[in-house]
């Protein structure tokens, strides 16, 4: 489902109370297409609500967050077309939560255009250099959640992530693969410094193939997403920081090229000139995580209280 049309409202990239939880929680009934409970649950099911009905090729299975009370299995593309043709004209109300879309969307688009590197500022860069067909592999670290709620595709399969076991080290492999099948396409990796530096020597594969490839390192100088669920949990802010090297000389060193971006408005034109000379680039640039806290749990704890 293209995220530019309008009945579009959004990503559940938290567990629970997200804003686009605000549509779950007055939904009826809700159809998911293709779920796979190895994944992260989008929403979490109770004994009375939401109803689920779970449409695709295999059987659900059936876990303590997600138990549908009906299920479609088979061909999911010809399911829906007889779903949708038995369903037509038949729900006056159909349209009744796209009232809350504005709103969720709003949301999401906060704080994007901030003269600051913030995550928010980070993926609405990134989307004005990706085109529709543009491939975005992502490692696993805070910006993922970013991505997750306010990156819109407009094609499938062209934001790469893993929820499952979300590796960290995964971002530049999953990138490498993808330019490698697709090397006509834009492909770029989002990684965090820490992510990036446990598998960094696949650079060396990058530069051998001679690829067509972009690597983004955001910096924080952290294990930012384990610091982040530290501070939620009032721990104190222990072993999670480190130094990094010039990574710049570091993609050099590999025979890539390597760019150091200090200033968010920089950002866009660097990434520009990457993917136009062609070839391995590493563009490394800070990463201001201070709102984290305040949007992701803050504001949506006072919103559920």
């Amino acid at each position: 489902m293209p995220d530019a049309t309008e009945l579009y409202m959004g990503t559940a990239a938290l567990s629970e109370r997200d804003y686009v939880h605000d549509a779950i929680d007055e939904a009826d009934l809700i159809i998911t297409i293709g779920h796979d409970t190895s994944e992260k649950p989008p929403f979490i099911m109770t004994a009375d609500r939401p109803l689920v009905c779970h449409v695709a090729y295999q059987p659900a299975t059936v876990e303590q967050v997600y138990f549908p009370q009906a299920e479609v299995v088979g061909d999911m593309g010809r399911s829906l077309c007889l779903l949708a043709d038995r369903l037509e004209g038949k729900l006056p109300n159909a349209g009744a939560l796209l009232r809350l879309r504005e709103g969720i969307l709003n949301h999401l688009a906060d704080r994007a255009t901030e003269d600051r590197p913030t995550p928010q500022r980070i993926v609405h860069d990134v989307r004005q250099v990706m085109p529709a067909d543009g491939i975005v592999a992502l490692d696993n670290g805070m910006y993922k959640i970013w991505f997750a709620r306010n990156y819109r595709t407009r094609m499938a399969n062209t934001l790469l992530l893993d929820n499952a076991l979300a590796t960290m080290g995964a971002g530049l492999p999953s990138a490498i693969m993808a330019a490698m099948l697709y090397p006509g396409r834009r492909v770029l990796a989002v990684c965090g410094d820490g992510g990036f530096m446990m598998n960094s020597q696949e650079f060396e594969t990058a530069v051998r193939r001679k690829l067509n490839l972009v690597v983004l390192v955001v910096v924080d100088n952290a294990f930012g997403m384990i610091r982040w669920k530290q501070a939620v949990d009032g721990f104190t802010d222990f072993g999670m920081t480190f130094r990094n090297p010039d990574f710049a000389l570091y993609a050099k060193a590999y025979g890539a090229q390597g760019h150091h971006v200090t200033a968010i408005g920089d950002l866009v034109p660097t990434l520009e000139r990457a993917f136009q000379a062609g070839g391995v680039h590493l563009v490394a640039i800070p990463i201001d995580y201070s709102d984290s806290k305040r949007v992701l749990v803050d504001e949506l704890r006072h919103r559920s209280a």
